[in-house]
């Protein structure tokens, strides 16, 4: 007997009340217009709008590290593509007959020099061109050249943003005819 009386009683659920939810969504309501009517009063108690503040070593290390990263992702492929298309660039800039020299005078002798002589000095100088290019792309893969680079990018585009968001107004609309006047500083 005794343990039917505690199914029963476990089966029975606590109702919430019609008052209770009624106070519970004026809450939310009274909440909702609270909140309006203070930003409406800091807006109005400060006429230039909000100001927000941003420290400008925060945004620094923020858009470093970002690059950085971008950076080390995306360089080695960058690298990998030019490296891929460099002999056609060396055969596009360094054209055939592009050595031109006629009779050679040593000593007061002239020397005419064969065209197979002329053709492996210029077939030498590409891949030697090839070479110092691909050893340079090398040296541009390193890490330390990518930290140059994405620092370099992060200062111009941090001064970029100084020029052009310090002081800026933004207004975000509230209503139909009113809006919220926000001004960014940068610190």
């Amino acid at each position: 007997m005794n343990l039917n009386n505690k199914k029963i009683s476990m089966g029975k659920k606590k109702k919430l009340s019609s008052g209770s939810f009624f106070f519970f969504c004026s809450g939310i309501i009274a909440g909702f217009f609270l909140s309006i009517v203070l930003v409406i009063s800091i807006v109005c108690l400060n006429p230039e709008g909000i100001n927000v503040y941003f420290n400008k070593e925060k945004i620094f290390n923020l858009i470093s590290n970002e690059m950085s990263r971008r950076a080390q992702e995306e360089f080695p492929v960058f690298i990998k593509e030019v490296r891929s298309e460099v002999p056609s660039l060396v055969d596009k800039y360094l054209q055939k007959d592009f050595i031109k020299i006629g009779d050679l005078e040593i000593g007061g002798y002239l020397i005419e020099l064969p065209d197979q002589l002329l053709a492996e000095l210029e077939k030498d100088l590409r891949n030697d061109v090839i070479y110092y290019v691909y050893k340079l792309l090398d040296e541009l893969g390193e890490e330390k050249f990518v930290n140059e680079l994405s620092q370099s990018i992060t200062g111009d585009v941090l001064e970029s943003l100084f020029f052009d968001l310090n002081g800026q107004n933004v207004s975000i609309p509230l209503t139909k005819y009113y809006s919220i006047p926000i001004t960014i500083w940068l610190e």
